[in-house]
């Protein structure tokens, strides 16, 4: 079974696998903590913004904490393709 989540600002819904709905919210509770710079936009999560929220959150250093890392990074990573791919499309469009 699919947990259905209301996207952030979308008239629309994502479904993601129960298991990795705890990995969902903790992506949501992170969007506070992108590095912005330049004219470019994010650059990436400020990482010791992240390791401040997981331990306000209660997790403790081991296993748990070092999937919930790699999963987060994994999502980072694809933020900034998306991100990237947005930007070069509209330059595409404005340079025609």
């Amino acid at each position: 079974m699919l947990a259905k989540l209301r996207a952030v600002d979308v008239d629309e819904f994502i479904y993601v696998w129960p298991e990795y709905e705890p990995v969902w919210l903790h992506w949501q509770a992170l969007q506070t903590q992108w590095r912005v710079g330049g004219m470019g936009g994010a650059t990436g999560l400020d990482y010791a913004g992240v390791r401040a929220y997981l331990d306000e959150v209660g997790l403790p250093p081991g296993e748990e904490r070092r999937e919930l890392w790699a999963c987060l990074v994994a999502c980072e990573l694809e933020a900034l393709n998306a991100w990237a791919a947005i930007r070069d499309k509209r330059q595409s469009v404005e340079n025609k």
